[in-house]
């Protein structure tokens, strides 16, 4: 199987980056192999980092960080996972702190004694919305690439946006607010489709590269 893991980055609960995030994971019903799950940061208490550097000395088996907090489950499921993709909505132009926080925990993935390394050739893919045109829907997804580069991962894009899957959660991201429909992001057709070729593509790299190891093993 194809593990592919959704972190939607948002602290709102069934807000518009959870839809969108849900809706691009309908994409993976078509490849029988591949196996999707997504996590939500809402309502988890996830602290920063406090470079205490307890990860770079003391890791064991099935203990990432030194802290016990909503992390402790996603290390293990990211860990899993043949590809990753991160989804936040633009707060100010950047990436939600929610979800800040929790890339800056996954540095016990590049320091640590045990599990450094080992996000290597994994696949990730970035989505993010914005509420209006030029809201940070580009930055945001740069910030999230840049954890993939930190993590010697592989990225994925959605051919739409040039950096990963990207869309807008006010119609034609006019930034005017609508009560009805609740998750009007799905109203972005072009968001949507980026989503779905973002999810195909993270699935394609993982497969082709599960692939290739298993080549590598078989011939020694």
């Amino acid at each position: 199987m194809i593990k592919i893991l959704g972190v939607c980055g948002s602290r709102v609960k069934d807000g518009n980056m959870e839809a969108l995030l849900r809706e691009s994971f309908k994409q993976l019903d078509i490849h029988p192999d591949a196996q999707g799950e997504i996590i939500t940061l809402a309502g988890r208490d996830i602290n920063g980092c406090t470079h205490c550097n307890w990860c770079v000395r003391n890791q064991e088996e099935g203990r990432f960080c030194v802290q016990d907090d909503g992390m402790t489950e996603i290390f293990a499921k990211v860990l899993e996972a043949d590809g990753l993709v991160v989804a936040s909505p633009a707060h100010l132009g950047r990436l939600s702190g929610i979800l800040a926080n929790m890339i800056d925990r996954l540095r016990a993935f590049v320091h640590g004694n045990v599990y450094k390394r080992q996000m290597k050739n994994k696949i990730g893919g970035a989505m993010a919305i914005a509420y209006f045109r030029g809201g940070g829907i580009e930055t945001t997804l740069l910030s999230i690439n840049l954890l993939f580069l930190t993590l010697q991962m592989i990225l994925a894009t959605s051919g739409l946006y040039q950096m990963g899957a990207g869309a807008f959660s006010t119609r034609n991201g006019l930034g005017q607010f609508e009560k009805e429909p609740r998750h009007l992001v799905l109203e972005d057709e072009y968001g949507v489709m980026s989503g779905r070729m973002l999810l195909d593509r993270v699935y394609e790299l993982a497969r082709t590269f599960q692939a290739g190891r298993a080549a590598l093993e078989k011939n020694g």
